[in-house]
């Protein structure tokens, strides 16, 4: 009989101690929880900034790329009106009429055209991206509330709208958005280049603007 008191308190402290293992661990695994939540707020902010800024050099290098298109196509068209008719045009207006007039010009030579054509090539997908950085809300995600075991992943999206279609996110890299300045700075550059070397009395030609 003198032993079931002793069972008993045994019984007591082992469930006493595993209690307290159990809430020691629930405290380590919010503990942990809170610290994943820091670290990812903190990281999401930290890539929203640089996201923004980011956007930012895509809107101000697509700007000096749409000049360098009304420039190449005022320099095609070869008139004092020519500043008149490109201005206002779209990028994508810009970019098929410079296309048609390349295609057409007896002012160049076939290396000098194949080489402006190449200038051109591609560009409704770079302004395409341009458009998804700029005229998309950026935001970022994480997986935090995930397992605390698995890597940290911080990821930027833009929610697109597109006219008659249904709302959009897509995921953009920092990397793509870097990529994207880098070539609108590159072509802006190039194209006025080769106006520079081909057509360089149409490039001075004086414009009447009013």
């Amino acid at each position: 009989m003198s032993a079931t008191p002793a069972r008993s308190r045994v019984s007591d402290v082992l469930r006493s101690s595993g209690a307290a293992t159990y809430a020691s661990a629930m405290e380590c695994n919010a503990e942990g929880a809170r610290e994943r939540f820091e670290r990812a707020r903190e990281a999401s902010s930290a890539r929203y900034d640089e996201m923004v800024g980011l956007v930012g050099q895509v809107a101000q290098a697509s700007a000096a790329l749409e000049l360098q298109l009304r420039q190449l196509m005022s320099t095609l068209v070869d008139s004092k009106y020519a500043e008149l008719v490109a201005a206002g045009l779209s990028a994508s207006d810009l970019i098929n009429t410079c296309i048609a007039l390349l295609q057409v010009s007896k002012e160049i030579d076939d290396s000098a055209r194949a080489e402006g054509l190449g200038l051109l090539a591609g560009l409704p997908d770079l302004f395409g991206t341009r458009n998804n950085l700029v005229h998309g809300m950026i935001a970022t995600r994480s997986n935090e509330h995930e397992d605390p075991s698995s890597e940290l992943v911080i990821e930027t999206v833009a929610l697109i709208s597109k006219r008659r279609k249904p709302a959009q996110m897509l995921t953009i890299s920092s990397s793509t958005a870097k990529a994207t300045a880098i070539e609108l700075r590159d072509r802006s550059t190039k194209i006025l280049g080769w106006c520079s070397r081909y057509l360089p009395g149409q490039l001075r030609r004086k414009q009447i603007s009013s």
